[in-house]
């Protein structure tokens, strides 16, 4: 019954393959679906760290205050028109701050009190922002679940709950783990970009990491441990964005 079940998912997927296999019709048809799954695995991911995590409702000057900045990075990112980024602040001492796919940003308490300008906290939430931006958690997702059943979740209308949330736990884990280093490089360098075309300078970034560096001297401080296990080394990351 699951071998049939497989083989006929298998000859849909075909059918659709050639149903849009007009000269670039294709690749916005599964563009689309792809995007819908993105924001689904976003979301059970959203609510997973909700359940786990408390929210912190700011006072609501430092709230607007917050999310004008997040607004003005977001406007600066490619894909402002397809995704509806949210910015969301957790109770958590550790300097550090995630992205899920679909457009969710999560801002520890602990990096809100370590950042001392507007422009360090910028830098940080840029960094996310080009996570999502250039797709890297669902980049991620294809390589470690394949497309296989990437097209099944895609095209299954059907598909369990159950299903989703493990793959929206497994976007949970890479955005604590990190993508790899050539991901992280990537997201400083569109992060720096984004916050110049906000207003920010390259400086409040690259500021924010040399007092990480200065603090923790590189020994495995509890508050700044999280970030440092997901990221590259520091020295190196300074010396990227100066060279940018």
């Amino acid at each position: 019954m699951l071998r049939q079940k497989h083989l006929i998912l298998f000859i849909l997927i075909l059918l659709v393959l050639t149903t849009f296999s007009t000269k670039g019709y294709t690749g916005s048809f599964f563009d689309t679906l792809e995007l819908s799954l993105e924001k689904n695995i976003g979301q059970n991911g959203y609510q997973s760290i909700i359940a786990q995590k408390k929210v912190i409702h700011l006072p609501e000057e430092e709230a607007a205050h917050l999310n004008a900045i997040f607004k003005s990075l977001v406007n600066t990112c490619r894909r402002k028109g397809e995704l509806e980024f949210t910015l969301t602040v957790v109770e958590d001492k550790t300097v550090n701050a995630f992205a899920l796919p679909g457009g969710y940003i999560f801002v520890h308490t602990g990096l809100l009190s370590f950042a001392q300008t507007d422009g360090e906290v910028a830098g940080v939430l840029a960094h996310e922002i080009a996570h999502v931006d250039r797709k890297h958690s669902m980049n991620a997702i294809k390589r470690q679940i394949g497309m296989s059943l990437l097209l099944q979740l895609i095209l299954d209308k059907n598909k369990s709950k159950e299903e989703m949330a493990k793959v929206g736990n497994f976007a949970i884990n890479m955005s604590q783990l990190g993508y790899g280093r050539e991901a992280e490089y990537e997201a400083d360098r569109y992060g720096a970009y984004f916050i110049e075309r906000a207003g920010y300078q390259k400086e409040d970034l690259l500021n924010f990491w040399r007092r990480i560096q200065g603090e923790t001297g590189g020994k495995e401080d509890p508050l700044f441990l999280q970030l440092f296990s997901t990221h590259p080394p520091t020295a190196e990351r300074i010396k990227r964005i100066e060279a940018l």
